[in-house]
């Protein structure tokens, strides 16, 4: 795990080492075991590195000088620099390849000199080969030519910015306003895309700053053609599977991926939250590091103070149940809106979902024991554990009746209750029939009128379409997986998880999320991921042969804190406070809106928790923007 960032001139005028040295200090905290900074003709490239892996052997930038040594008679590539953020896990296979076909290591176990030395061998067809979470750059001296490429999923950041003659690319949105001689500027339409989400798309808040997309790669000549390919999409879902021997297959390649992620030269644990996926992956983890006679595993849950948030008694559970090495941490919510500043300082940009916080505390009190932790993520995208997919299965058999149903005196002002559940699910139903629609009114944070009403400015961008790119897929509910594969999983929870982690030089690894799971869980059709309907039911199945039988009927509640009841309470005048500030009006919000959601949430007329969270991470990052704009 590492920062990276570089500058790439289409003309002969000098970039200047000064800019690549503020990209650098900017992205320290996400690399604190070394640094560098590699010059070239047309190209410099910044590096800070966080060491997991051979860590006297992968200092980066990595160079290949193109020597007969490392050259096969194929190999038409020149000297080679190379910067990398990720994990390679099949880098040991990869390595065996390569010294066949001829190639010289230099270093020990490093996976990044075999992605350095894999590009000389598969050139752009190397990603295809990759089997970890990467977001990498290569620069090739003698075509003078950038080579990146970003993991199939959306692990690891890659944002990349294009301004006259250059291109700039780092690994967060704040990295490149730190190379940026001229300050960023909002984009509206990500902006307007963050009120009707909590997060935007392909882009960034910033304008003209992108994402290389999930399993795709770019190529940047110096003459400033660029190239986008996609070297990864999705399976096609099966019409015919069956439940027979799904559960073991999934088994097979899940344990697969826990071991691979289980290679590291530095402390490694399992976060544990008592839910479904983290369960089963700590299990499987224990029983790999029984087999090969290692220590238990380390896991690691955090507690809070509120009973009704607190789920540290199902993970303790578990702990005992697999006979890890537990360590409960305690939540502090003393410093919120100093934890919140900081993060918007070493990112840049504001997200909506308040399970960062619990996030970045966790990662914060894991820090001093682990360097790398195991996760649950991408387990509800693939295996159906959300209850909107089973509301859309619902809608596709009874909106007929559901939307001629009075909703006006079914109203609640706890979102989590099932008035307020059975309210939201109405609301969809009266959208009309199309499931684009209806998982649309699902997901929204703001609706269509409550922008209108909130940011008049950007009333004239909304369409009546908010979802345009929904997958043709004929099951609706498939069809919402892989929504959320290609956007909530990659531009919020992903992003999340690399942000709160990364912000104290944490990696967090998920095994979920690896290519043959990935595969294998993308192929099956929504009949065997949720036998009956009901959410997770596959994954239920499997964590059923390795964790508590209480564990796997526990309803899904989701990684948050009661960050309403704060806002009602212990955190109530900081929040007005912040709501006030006119950096909002600036970002085209109006005072009066704002100042109701505020009063209609501290009155207990209703639940505006993530509106809210949504409109303080927008005051937060205005303030940053106008710190920006001071400095540049």
């Amino acid at each position: 795990m590492c920062g990276i960032a570089g500058i790439v001139r289409f003309d002969d005028q000098p970039i200047g080492r000064r800019r690549a040295e503020a990209m650098l200090t900017h992205m320290l905290h996400r690399g604190p075991d070394g640094h560098g900074i590699s010059e070239h003709p047309r190209c410099t490239l910044a590096h800070a590195r966080l060491a997991i892996i051979d860590r006297l052997g992968g200092n980066q930038p990595m160079h290949s000088p193109g020597t007969a040594a490392n050259q096969s008679q194929s190999d038409d590539h020149g000297p080679l620099h190379l910067i990398f953020n990720g994990e390679i896990y099949n880098h040991r296979t990869l390595r065996t390849k390569l010294s066949k076909l001829g190639y010289t290591f230099t270093s020990d176990h490093s996976d990044t000199e075999v992605l350095l030395l894999g590009y000389r061998a598969y050139g752009n067809e190397l990603p295809k080969h990759l089997r970890g979470m990467f977001a990498f750059a290569i620069w090739d001296e003698s075509k003078r030519a950038l080579f990146m490429a970003r993991d199939r999923t959306g692990k690891k950041p890659l944002y990349v910015c294009r301004r006259g003659n250059e291109l700039t690319f780092a690994s967060l949105p704040a990295t490149l306003a730190a190379g940026n001689d001229e300050p960023l500027t909002p984009d509206p339409q990500a902006l307007l895309t963050f009120l009707q989400f909590g997060y935007p798309f392909g882009s960034s808040m910033l304008k003209g700053v992108d994402e290389v997309p999930p399993g795709h790669c770019m190529t940047v000549q110096a003459d400033g053609t660029t190239q986008t390919d996609r070297y990864w999409r999705p399976p096609p879902i099966s019409r015919t599977s069956t439940s027979i021997g799904a559960i073991d297959s999934v088994e097979q390649v899940l344990d697969e991926a826990v071991t691979h992620r289980l290679e590291a030269d530095v402390p490694l644990g399992c976060f544990l939250s008592g839910g479904i996926d983290s369960s089963l992956i700590a299990a499987l983890a224990q029983r790999s590091l029984k087999a090969q006679g290692a220590p238990s595993l380390r896991t690691f849950s955090i507690t809070h103070a509120d009973a009704d948030y607190d789920e540290s008694s199902h993970a303790r559970a578990v702990a005992e149940h697999i006979g890890s090495d537990h360590t409960e941490l305690r939540a502090d919510p003393s410093n919120l809106f100093d934890d919140l500043e900081q993060l918007m300082q070493t990112t840049g940009e504001p997200t909506a979902d308040s399970g960062l916080l619990p996030s970045f505390w966790l990662c914060k009190a894991a820090r001093p024991h682990i360097k790398a932790a195991l996760t649950g993520d991408g387990g509800d995208e693939l295996f159906g554990g959300y209850d909107r997919y089973r509301a859309l299965a619902m809608l596709a058999r009874h909106r007929w009746w559901m939307s001629a149903v009075p909703r006006k005196y079914i109203h609640s002002t706890n979102a989590r209750s099932r008035r307020a559940r059975l309210r939201r699910l109405l609301d969809a139903a009266a959208l009309g029939p199309r499931p684009s629609r209806q998982y649309a009114g699902m997901i929204q944070l703001f609706d269509d009128s409550q922008i209108r009403s909130l940011a008049p400015e950007y009333a004239s961008a909304i369409t009546s379409d908010t979802i345009t790119d929904w997958p043709d897929e004929p099951d609706a509910v498939q069809a919402a997986m892989r929504w959320d594969l290609a956007h909530y999983l990659p531009y919020e929870l992903l992003r999340k998880a690399d942000r709160s982690s990364m912000a104290v030089a944490l990696e967090l690894r998920c095994p979920m999320l690896d290519t043959q799971v990935v595969d294998l869980a993308g192929h099956l059709p929504t009949s065997v991921l949720l036998p009956d309907g009901r959410g997770k039911g596959l994954l239920r199945k499997l964590a059923a042969r390795h964790v508590p039988v209480s564990i796997i009927h526990l309803p899904k509640r989701g990684f948050s804190v009661p960050i309403g009841r704060w806002f009602k309470g212990v955190h109530s005048g900081t929040l007005a406070d912040y709501l006030s500030d006119p950096t909002l009006e600036g970002l085209g919000l109006e005072r009066k809106e704002v100042a109701r959601y505020l009063q209609e949430h501290q009155s207990g007329r209703a639940d505006h928790t993530h509106r809210l969270f949504a409109l303080l991470q927008l005051a937060i990052w205005g303030r940053w923007l106008g710190r920006q704009s001071e400095s540049g």
